[in-house]
């Protein structure tokens, strides 16, 4: 099914990435692209089913981020589908990538895509966010965390920077309601050691969601009582509005 977008996926790379990708790289991304939808029958993986649609608003929209990346270690936190994480792979092989996320079928699936796809250097982690920020393998490890659709940015936030090296870049994805999710997060950045560095903002054509790109760079340790067990940062975010209460 997406070889017969083959050129389109080509031309959307080339106007929104700026790199052509090479014949093993389109090769790899249409495989993804009909793995996707043949799993999402039974695991509900998506709710974009076009594959135009999935060419655009999946594997470009990944593959935007590209550019902010710094470093080789990478970690997709909360990975889903393969989102940003797959496509930013192929993109670029260089990168050491973790895939990690809470459910164990979608990393199931994304095993098998590993696998089928031939990609090195990139693994699946099963684990809660929380949990994940408390390993000792992996607390202020990465140079670079990305998160897309996950939660808001202050729950984001105490995801995300523990896993960070100091100087490390996180990358949020976010949408619409960046400028709401800023406010709140002033609380989450000052205790978790975090500052806002630039938001960058695109959108990838009619249809696509407008999309800013918050990055946030990693100036301090994060105190070791963060990440907080698993759950509580949903149910009780480090919020600036409570902030301003106490």
């Amino acid at each position: 099914m997406f070889v017969e977008l083959a050129s389109f996926l080509q031309e959307v790379t080339y106007k929104y990435i700026g790199c052509e990708l090479s014949n093993l790289q389109v090769s790899q991304f249409c495989h993804f692209g009909d793995l996707l939808l043949d799993w999402n029958q039974r695991l509900n993986l998506t709710r974009i089913t076009d594959p135009h649609e999935v060419i655009l608003k999946h594997f470009i929209d990944s593959m935007v981020l590209a550019k902010f990346i710094s470093g080789a270690s990478f970690l997709d936190l909360g990975t889903g589908a393969g989102f940003p994480g797959v496509p930013l792979k192929i993109l670029r092989p260089d990168l050491e990538i973790v895939l990690m996320d809470s459910l164990k079928k979608r990393l199931n699936f994304l095993d098998m895509v590993i696998e089928t796809l031939d990609l090195r250097g990139i693994q699946t982690f099963h684990a809660r966010a929380e949990d994940f920020g408390r390993d000792v393998r992996y607390r202020g490890h990465f140079d670079t965390v990305s998160s897309r659709a996950v939660a808001r940015l202050p729950v984001l936030l105490e995801y995300a920077l523990p896993v960070l090296k100091v100087k490390g870049l996180f990358i949020a994805a976010k949408g619409s309601q960046v400028a709401d999710e800023l406010i709140e997060s002033q609380k989450a950045l000052k205790l978790l050691g975090g500052i806002v560095e630039s938001i960058e903002h695109f959108n990838l054509g009619e249809g696509a969601e407008h999309r800013a790109v918050v990055l946030i760079r990693k100036i301090t340790e994060t105190p070791s009582q963060y990440p907080r067990q698993a759950g509580t940062p949903t149910k009780d975010p480090i919020s600036y509005f409570k902030m301003n209460k106490s």
